[in-house]
Parts: C-alpha cells; sequence; structure tokens
C-alpha cells in the first residue's frame, strides 16, 4: 500500500452494506484512505459536501434517493471530482444518462471478487497514478 501525507478522502455510497464492507476493505489495502460510507443518495449528496471526498464511489439503485440523481446534483457542486457508478445496472439508456452527467468510471457489481479487486484498482491507478501500487504487488505483501 502506498501511504499518503494525508489519507485520500473516499465517499462510498450504497444501500447494500455487504457491498459497502467488501468494497471499503478492497480500497483500503490498495491506497492508504479514510473511506466515508452512506446507504443513499440523499445522504451522499449531505456527506459530499461536508467531508469533500476526493473520490466518490456511487451505486445507482437505493432508496430514498437513486444514484443517478445523486450524481447530477453532486456533480454540479464538485465537478472535478471523479464519480465511479458501482452497480448492477448495466441498461444502455441509464448508463448514457450517467455519462452525460458527469460519472467518470463504471464497474459492474455481478462480477467476482477478483476481478472487481482489479477493476477497482485499475480506477485507483487511473486517477490517482502516483499513489497506487499495482495489485500484484500488494497481494504479494
Amino acid at each position: 500500500m502506498i501511504k499518503r501525507t494525508i489519507p485520500l478522502r473516499i465517499l462510498l455510497v450504497d444501500d447494500e452494506a455487504y457491498m459497502r464492507t467488501f468494497v471499503s476493505r478492497v480500497l483500503q489495502t490498495s491506497i492508504d484512505c479514510t473511506v466515508v460510507e452512506a446507504r443513499d443518495g440523499q445522504e451522499a449528496v449531505a456527506l459530499s459536501q461536508s467531508i469533500n471526498p476526493e473520490l466518490i464511489i456511487l451505486d445507482i439503485n437505493m432508496p430514498r434517493m437513486d444514484g443517478v440523481t445523486a450524481l447530477g446534483l453532486i456533480r454540479k457542486a464538485k465537478p472535478y471530482t471523479p464519480i465511479l457508478m458501482l452497480t448492477s445496472i448495466s441498461e444502455e439508456a441509464v448508463v448514457e444518462e450517467c455519462v452525460n452527467l458527469g460519472a467518470s468510471y463504471f464497474i459492474l457489481k455481478d462480477i467476482r471478487a477478483d476481478q472487481l479487486t482489479t477493476e477497482l484498482q485499475q480506477m485507483l491507478a487511473q486517477f490517482f497514478p502516483d499513489q497506487v501500487i499495482p495489485h500484484e504487488q500488494s497481494q504479494a505483501r
């Protein structure tokens, strides 16, 4: 894991507790980070303002406020923050709407755990290239 002077602030938004736990563990073994969790879009919008995250990971299908609506609201306030859509939805119209609203990256949930780990590593390397070690090296430690 690469240590940072200040841990990367990540907002992880998903209504499923097991998914938040799993993704948080993968992130914390990949990069020095602080993960703040939210259960729905309303919490995501509020927390995105109060914690000022450097990365947001957002599910699409959630109660109270869905991820598409939250994405639109968050993107207006945070035009440069990378927002990863982590979802089980692969409908072309929904994906296109997210792209139009400013989604930075997509990962489908219905992939194997090792593939999800690899995808998250690739996303971190893309947005934080000087701060991430390759997945193979992180497993060796």
